[in-house]
């Protein structure tokens, strides 16, 4: 007998986006009941990545607030519907991941000693994803271009940002997707 969650997931056509929303749900309130603590056992440290390299993934699932966690939100269900539907679920788990990864290195490279929490590195692989398959497609890309400057934009110029993640998210999610669309073909 299979649970209605389980059969609700079946039949989505984008269940890594799903699931991802729900273990960032999650996570947040797991972090709203136990506070700080948790933020800081699941956040991206450069210092202890070779002592606890889960974190490199971990820190994806915790937001800073609110704000945060609505922002990543929103622009993961819309970016992760559309992506996950046109290259499939496995391809757009590595895309995200790959840009996760990619993110953290980033910030290994340009700041060592900020820790990191967010989706956003996966966000903006997202945004790289898009934009590679729109170009592919021959479709005009001057808007998420113009979305993609604008995010950037305000990583430089909102304090506790990580522009770095943000940049090395998009180059990883671009990376990762023509290599996946160069296998494809």
């Amino acid at each position: 007998m299979s649970s209605p969650l389980w059969a609700s997931l079946r039949r989505n056509r984008t269940p890594v986006t799903f699931v991802l929303l729900g273990l960032i749900g999650l996570v947040y309130v797991a972090q709203y009941l136990l506070g700080d603590q948790l933020t800081f056992a699941l956040a991206f440290y450069a210092p202890l990545m070779a002592a606890e390299p889960w974190r490199i993934i971990t820190s994806a699932f915790a937001h800073g607030g609110i704000v945060h966690i609505m922002f990543n939100g929103y622009s993961l269900w819309v970016l992760g519907n559309a992506v996950e539907r046109i290259v499939g679920s496995a391809k757009f788990a590595l895309i995200f991941i790959a840009s996760i990864v990619a993110g953290c290195l980033a910030v290994v490279a340009m700041n060592p000693d900020s820790v990191v929490i967010g989706a956003s590195a996966g966000i903006f692989g997202l945004f790289a994803a898009l934009f590679i398959i729109n170009r592919g497609l021959g479709s005009n890309n001057v808007s998420l271009i113009v979305i993609i400057g604008i995010n950037l934009a305000i990583g430089f110029v909102v304090p506790g940002i990580s522009w770095e993640a943000h940049l090395g998210g998009l180059v990883g999610g671009a990376v990762s997707t023509l290599v996946l669309f160069r296998r494809r073909r």
